[in-house]
């Protein structure tokens, strides 16, 4: 146990050394003026993606939530706890972001065990069998359209559609769909592929996840779109 500290508090050492030595303003430029991104991430609480490490991000850059299976629940106005919808508030209403990233990664346990347990495990007690439920459409379409599939396609469809669901769901604040609406907010949904180092986006036109690309050069084995989804036209 004290080996598991010890190795945090020399990594503690090795940020002040970067971001504390004479003559470095970072955080003496972040405490002036605040903190001002313009990108807030949903991203999952899984301790391999963190989504500042995978977007070389500096400190500042990203106002981030961390959840399991980076879920976003529907709007609800009943005056109770809602950490995820409170940090989005604080980010949209407060910071003035000017774009939200849902943020998934394969491989997801949340995900995988949401598909694993039987119909009956919904009726059980425990704050992470219900958060879960926000995931149940996604859950239901995977069974529905790719019930063949083999577990761990099912478990990245799966993912994907929760995305879709969360980008939903978004859209039932009455502050983000007004931001939408007025231009001066968009979302996204990107998935990142752990095994083969990818990062997918929707496209929502399309109806699948195809990969990111940017101006540097970057080998893609399986051509620009990844993963096509069944179509669901409402």
């Amino acid at each position: 146990m004290q080996k598991e500290i010890a190795s945090l508090i020399e990594g503690y050492q090795k940020f002040r050394d970067q971001y504390f030595s004479e003559g470095n303003s970072a955080f003496t430029e972040l405490v002036r003026w605040g903190q001002q991104p313009k990108i807030l991430m949903i991203a999952c609480s899984d301790s391999r993606v963190d989504p500042a490490l995978v977007m070389n991000c500096a400190p500042g850059d990203l106002f981030v939530i961390r959840n399991v299976a980076n879920l976003v629940p529907p709007y609800e106005d009943d005056q109770s706890y809602h950490g995820t919808s409170a940090a989005l508030e604080f980010g949209v209403c407060v910071l003035g972001i000017r774009h939200v990233i849902l943020f998934g990664h394969t491989q997801c346990g949340g995900i995988q065990t949401l598909l694993e347990q039987s119909s009956e495990g919904y009726g059980q007690k425990g704050f992470l069998t219900k958060w879960m439920e926000l995931a149940k459409p996604a859950h239901d379409a995977v069974h529905s359209h790719h019930g063949e599939s083999s577990l761990e396609e099912r478990v990245i469809l799966c993912g994907q559609y929760s995305l879709i669901n969360s980008l939903k769901n978004l859209q039932t604040f009455p502050w983000i769909a007004a931001r939408i609406k007025e231009g001066s907010l968009a979302l996204h949904a990107w998935n990142f592929d752990m095994e083969r180092g990818l990062l997918e986006e929707y496209d929502e036109g399309q109806h699948c996840f195809r990969v990111i690309r940017s101006s540097l050069p970057l080998k893609v084995e399986k051509g620009d779109i990844v993963r096509k989804l069944h179509e669901e036209r409402s």
